[in-house]
């Protein structure tokens, strides 16, 4: 069993989803390391983790230049933690293979429709927890209230939410591809899994979105809900290609229905919280590697009642 030296790309801020990665890495074999990258050599966690790589812009890396990159860096393994740069990873999954490096991202297909929410509605809107109907057309006699977002990218960015129809109309125009869905008001869950290479989900954790900012969750506690569990393997299951960390956004409307908001096939600003409730999704992609793959549990018991609380740069659990 090889030590592994993990490319945490994109670490920016994320110091606590970082530390809790270098644990699971750990856990397998103490002599792994994890490695921070970000292309701002300023950015805030490069002065916290113990390793840190300056590493070039993505759309400036020849393959020439990323090979050389990953040889002399050591790398074995990838780790992507932003959107942006998941289809970058996936693409170059075969010219990394030729030298020992895994990625750990889903396929390009995969990928394409999370991205592109009028695609995910479309593959999605017949799984076991329907997508939210959308639309590159307002049409008013379906909804009194709109959401407006756009097209591809973070569904955080650039939203108008309970807009009506004249209001969500005046707002598309400041967008640069506009999508309509209509407004459901309730409350919203994250549910996070991690797929092994038969795409087969192994467990799905629950945890309330108490309190969002910018899109990610700043007060997060984890519960347990055994029909929804099962339901959401079916939803990660539905389409094949996802491999690794995927989370959902689910939105619980004012009858208890579930409504299926989008898909991330990454780790989440709150995964930190995941990794502590017992979902090893790092751990067990080695394991899986290292042909342990049956001692992987399919159906592990996350701790339920722990929680996230995020308060500026300050991460802290409980209880």
């Amino acid at each position: 069993m090889r030590a592994s030296r993990v490319l945490f790309s994109s670490l920016s801020g994320k110091t606590a989803l970082f530390e809790e990665v270098v644990r699971d890495v750990q856990s397998h074999n103490p002599d792994s390391i994890v490695m921070g990258a970000d292309c701002n050599p300023d950015c805030p966690g490069a002065s916290e983790v113990e390793y840190f790589i300056n590493m070039p812009r993505l759309d400036k890396l020849s393959d020439k230049d990323l090979l050389h990159f990953c040889i002399e860096n050591k790398i074995t393994h990838v780790l992507p933690t932003r959107d942006g740069e998941l289809n970058f990873w996936a693409t170059k999954r075969d010219l990394l293979a030729n030298i020992g490096v895994t990625p750990w991202v889903s396929g390009g297909s995969f990928l394409k429709s999370c991205e592109n929410k009028m695609d995910f509605f479309q593959k999605w809107k017949d799984s076991a927890i329907p997508a939210i109907p959308t639309f590159d057309k307002l049409i008013p006699s379906m909804s009194n209230s709109w959401v407006v977002k756009e097209r591809k990218g973070s569904a955080s960015r650039k939203i108008g939410l309970n807009l009506s129809a004249e209001r969500a109309i005046q707002m598309a125009k400041d967008l640069i591809d506009p999508i309509f869905q209509p407004f459901i008001p309730g409350k919203e869950f994250s549910a996070e899994t991690w797929v092994n290479h038969r795409n087969q989900c192994h467990g799905v954790l629950l945890r309330w979105r108490d309190k969002v900012v910018d899109g990610e969750s700043h007060h997060t506690t984890v519960f347990r809900n055994s029909i929804w569990e099962a339901k959401l393997k079916k939803v990660f299951e539905h389409q094949s290609g996802a491999r690794g960390h995927c989370l959902a956004q689910v939105l619980v409307d004012a009858n208890g229905g579930l409504n299926l908001i989008e898909i991330n096939p990454r780790l989440g600003g709150a995964s930190p919280l995941a990794f502590r409730a017992g979902l090893h999704s790092i751990k067990w992609h080695l394991m899986e590697e290292d042909n342990q793959f049956d001692q992987v549990n399919q159906s592990p018991v996350f701790t339920s009642g722990l929680y996230l609380k995020k308060e500026g740069d300050k991460v802290s659990f409980g209880p």
